[in-house]
């Protein structure tokens, strides 16, 4: 696919979560080279469908012209069509009442559109004006992917932006088959199918192995399985290219054994299911649990999550030794 130079705003409020999942996407996962230029705004030289990837991306836009001075954004040459000028500052100099100046510097007479725009003009200031053409947020859709929205509901699925930085985090390969052995309604899943991995699931109860596949069948992937097992008792002999996976806990945990034998049968489980360099993304409330892990894996990353003040999510990247 043709690379470009593009501009990408990050959500605020998330800072370890934006700045790692542009990290895993673009860098790690795609070897782009990728340049922070203020705040959570990147420039990089990639393409679209990796941007489509990101959970935390705002807003993007392809760069059509580079400049130091404002005045010399009149140089910028603008596709044909009605647009409108957006204006983003990370230093707090300009704002929206330039949008008017830019405008006729760019010769917008006449070309205006708010409502039906054939293109929005991005103009961000940085360490310099970087000039682009939006792009179309695909992620923009996560909210669509709450768990209300979804067929089979249930209120303690994670956050479908967590679920798909989950997935990123982990920089698997294209085509890779990712199991969730907790898959619970299937959140998780969703994000990865979406993104074009081979998915299996895993829950001990029922009527969640149900409602993932219905959930997943909503969302329109096709390449999944999932089963009703307990984890601790998986025997078959295969190898997956990575697991993500949620741990439960809390009150709505349905585990088989207890705390230690759990997350010391899990820790040896995954490793089996593991070849050396492979990588596990797992998420758990309390971080010594990762202590379980430590045999097997080696503990590459984690950022924590506050949730409310009687739960914190510790995002883990493990890679087996």
């Amino acid at each position: 696919m043709e690379e470009d130079a593009f501009i990408i705003q990050l959500k605020g409020g998330v800072p370890d979560f934006s700045n790692e999942d542009i990290n895993s996407v673009l860098s790690l996962k795609n070897g782009f080279n990728v340049r922070s230029i203020s705040g959570n705004i990147y420039v990089s030289d990639c393409n679209e469908k990796s941007i489509a990837d990101l959970s935390f991306m705002k807003r993007f836009g392809k760069i059509i012209g580079e400049y130091h001075l404002l005045e010399d954004i009149q140089n910028v040459q603008l596709p044909p069509g009605k647009f409108y000028i957006r204006v983003i500052d990370e230093l707090g100099c300009h704002g929206t009442e330039h949008e008017k100046s830019i405008g006729d510097l760019v010769g917008a007479k006449g070309r205006v559109s708010f409502k039906n725009p054939d293109f929005v003009l991005l103009a961000f200031h940085a360490d310099k004006w970087y000039i682009a053409l939006e792009g179309v947020k695909e992620n923009a859709r996560t909210d669509e992917r709450r768990a209300p929205m979804r067929p089979y509901f249930t209120p303690i699925s994670m956050d479908p932006s967590y679920a798909s930085f989950l997935v990123n985090f982990g920089y698997f390969p294209r085509g890779a088959t990712l199991l969730d052995p907790f898959c619970g309604s299937g959140g998780i899943l969703i994000e990865a199918g979406l993104k074009g991995y081979s998915v299996r699931g895993i829950d001990i109860l029922p009527q969640m192995t149900m409602g993932a596949s219905v959930n997943l069948k909503f969302y329109g992937i096709r390449n999944y399985s999932i089963e009703k097992g307990d984890f601790l008792e998986y025997d078959r002999d295969e190898k997956f290219d990575g697991i993500v996976t949620d741990f439960p806990y809390g009150r709505n945990s349905h585990i088989s054994t207890s705390s230690n034998e759990f997350y010391e049968g899990s820790a040896r489980m995954m490793s089996n299911l593991l070849t050396t360099g492979s990588r596990a993304c797992i998420v758990t409330d309390a971080i010594g649990n990762l202590e379980y892990f430590k045999k097997y894996f080696t503990v590459d990353k984690v950022i924590s999550q506050r949730v409310h003040a009687s739960l914190t999510r510790n995002f883990a990247r493990l890679i087996k030794n």
